[in-house]
């Protein structure tokens, strides 16, 4: 199929600028061997190569990272082969350049080359050599010679000209660079060394901030290598086609508009067999699972490629990449205070931020299964083979964390457990327990078997995708650290036993009003002596001194984000999230064994008499309370009087 030229061109050209640095690179015998059969007059070296022009004396140097920018565009370069081949059929088919711009330009073309193309592509091909502007601006197939008249321009004269348009090298630089790239998509052999050489060296293949445009760009290259129509069947009356695991992956259309808003709109291949447009689709990257999935998938097709996701952008780059020397160091660390205090805020946003990080949430079921994964029912669906139910491991965050782990040893990672003692917490690490000890680079100070080969035989086949040594046992490496927050007063809390907090560090987070982020949202609270507002911290820190003397636990107290920014937007919001949100954390969980009365008015026996009573603006809060509030506040009337003053 001939996708749109300027889509898959724009690829490149929209590329920022990290996505074009290039290391050097060196050749080793093999790979001079191949590129010295490309079809340029070419001697490589072990960092670059000497090419000799034809028809005259000169030569040209060319560093090694040349050849890393036909590997780069190769996707471009495949759709550009296409085209041509297209070309050279229909030109074999005219009689001369005038009748083939004819053929171009004409209002109701006919040509049994063009005819027989599905109508996407038919389409796309006029559009490419009708008008430069929908060829990157890159050079017209005819060239208009005030002598000679319309004649063809050289096939790698209109190539390069496109290619040179995706690239951001000045021309001085450009024609050589053209040549190179074009003498490769002449020789599949050279291109297929290049790449299995070097793309390491690539900072990556693709990237985007969308998942589903990063997956089609992958799988519509994958279809210009003539990748895809094995994984499609033979069957023309199925309409939607799944892959390994993932139910209905391709959707078969007669248009090359999908009609569906769960699959990509424009297609990324069309099959002759089945004569049918394919389209992905959406959402098959939004998870890390899917995307050590998929990438399982896709590495058969695109060997030794991983799909990565890094912040709020994607990466298909080669899976034994490294940017930069290996990361050591980690650790394991809890995170604890009293609720609000910051604690996921302080993993994600500020002590672990650039890390890329893997998150679950432990509750009471939490099983070891649920962490680790286990074997669960996969249903066979037609095209995979049989019918019938099979099993699938399906790996759980743990597993995730380490195969990412092993698979970029160059990065931080950290699998973030919320919650860590609302399960608990030994039994769900199982044998896992003993990888917690670590030496002084952050790995596992002992290894351990699997008590589940299902779980090391899954981990290994993702590790073999990403060409990376197999374990024979399990391990925690240097790069993967282990984080946790824990409220000891929760209801649903269970135990850490000692053994299993040896092996933790612990930080605790103090409550901390003085904290820039914390909103100074006014609340208007009703005392026997009128209206009086006050700033939210005010408030909290008013009740936390009344809980203190009362002899409540510091793990119980009100942290500074209980109530976060969003809830405490304005005044009227605030009303309702203190009603519904503090108001019920106080009433049924730090006061359920010391009476409500300690921080709310002995007039009210039930806790729905209380909400209602506040909601209406009546006084709710005890003496106690309604004395730092009278004190630390302003009554409604002097604020008013303020004001007045002021204007």
């Amino acid at each position: 199929m001939l996708s749109v030229l300027n889509m898959v061109g724009n690829w490149f050209k929209n590329e920022p600028e990290a996505g074009w640095r290039f290391d050097e690179i060196k050749f080793d015998d093999e790979a001079k061997r191949a590129f010295e059969l490309l079809d340029l007059d070419i001697e490589v070296f072990e960092h670059s190569a000497r090419v000799d022009v034809s028809g005259n004396n000169n030569h040209c140097y060319i560093p090694s990272h040349y050849f890393l920018y036909a590997l780069k565009l190769q996707p471009l370069v495949s759709l550009l082969t296409l085209y041509m081949d297209i070309f050279r059929q229909v030109k074999s088919s005219t009689s001369s350049a005038v009748d083939f711009d004819k053929l171009i330009n004409s209002s109701s073309p006919s040509n049994p080359v063009l005819d027989a193309l599905d109508h996407y592509s038919r389409d796309n091909f006029f559009d490419v050599f009708r008008s430069d502007k929908n060829r990157l601006g890159g050079k017209n197939i005819i060239n208009q010679d005030p002598k000679k008249g319309k004649k063809y321009r050289s096939d790698d004269d209109f190539m390069c000209s496109i290619i040179l348009k995706a690239l951001p090298v000045p021309d001085a630089s450009s024609s050589m660079l053209g040549d190179l790239i074009y003498a490769f998509s002449r020789n599949p052999t050279a291109y297929q060394t290049l790449a299995d050489k070097y793309s390491a060296k690539l900072p990556y293949v693709f990237r985007s901030s969308s998942a589903d445009d990063l997956l089609f760009m992958i799988i519509l290259t994958l279809a210009l290598k003539g990748k895809v129509d094995s994984l499609l069947g033979s069957k023309s009356t199925v309409r939607f086609i799944g892959w390994g695991s993932i139910v209905d992956a391709f959707l078969l259309s007669k248009t090359p508009v999908s009609g569906n808003n769960q699959y990509i709109e424009k297609p990324v291949h069309y099959s002759t067999l089945l004569n049918q447009y394919v389209h992905i689709k959406k959402g098959l990257l939004d998870t890390d699972a899917s995307i050590v999935a998929l990438s399982a998938l896709i590495a058969p097709l695109w060997p030794k490629m991983s799909i990565i996701r890094s912040g709020t952008e994607i990466f298909f780059r080669s899976s034994i990449l490294s940017i930069g020397p290996d990361f050591k160091g980690a650790t394991n660390k809890i995170f604890y205070g009293a609720p609000g205090t910051g604690k996921s805020h302080r993993i994600h946003t500020e002590e672990y931020k650039v890390a890329e990080k893997i998150v679950t949430v432990f509750h009471p079921d939490t099983q070891y299964s649920d962490f680790v994964g286990a074997l669960k029912p996969h249903i066979l669906k037609e095209n995979e083979g049989n019918s019938g139910v099979t099993y699938l491991f399906r790996p759980g965050p743990f597993t995730n964390a380490l195969v990412k782990a092993k698979a970029h040893p160059d990065t931080h990672i950290c699998l973030v457990i919320e919650e860590i003692n609302r399960a608990p917490a030994a039994a769900v690490f199982g044998e896992l327990f003993q990888l917690l000890d670590r030496n002084t680079t952050g790995e596992s100070t002992y290894k351990i078997d699997a008590a589940d080969p299902d779980m090391l035989t899954h981990i290994n086949d993702q590790l073999r995708v990403a060409g990376i040594s197999e374990l024979k046992q399990l391990e925690i490496p240097a790069n993967l650290s282990i984080l946790a927050t824990m409220n000891s007063s929760d209801q649903a809390v269970m135990p850490l036993d000692t053994a299993f907090k040896r092996r933790w560090s612990f930080e605790y987070l103090e409550i901390n009003f003085a904290n820039s982020a914390v909103p100074n949202t006014l609340i208007y609270i009703q005392t026997a002596n009128g209206q009086f507002s006050i700033e939210w911290p005010k408030l909290a820190q008013s009740i936390n001194d009344v809980l203190i003397e009362t002899g409540v636990t510091e793990d119980r107290l009100i942290g500074p984000f209980f109530l976060s920014p969003t809830e405490l937007i304005d005044s009227d919001s605030a009303k309702l999230v203190l009603n519904s949100k503090l108001f019920v954390y106080l009433w049924d969980d730090v006061l359920r064994h010391l009476g409500p009365h300690k921080v709310f008015s002995s007039a009210y026996k039930t806790f729905g008499t209380l909400s209602r009573a506040y909601i209406q603006g009546s006084a709710v809060f005890s003496s106690a309370i309604e004395r730092e509030v009278e004190a630390k506040g302003m009554k409604i009337e002097v604020a008013e009087a303020s004001q007045d003053a002021e204007k």
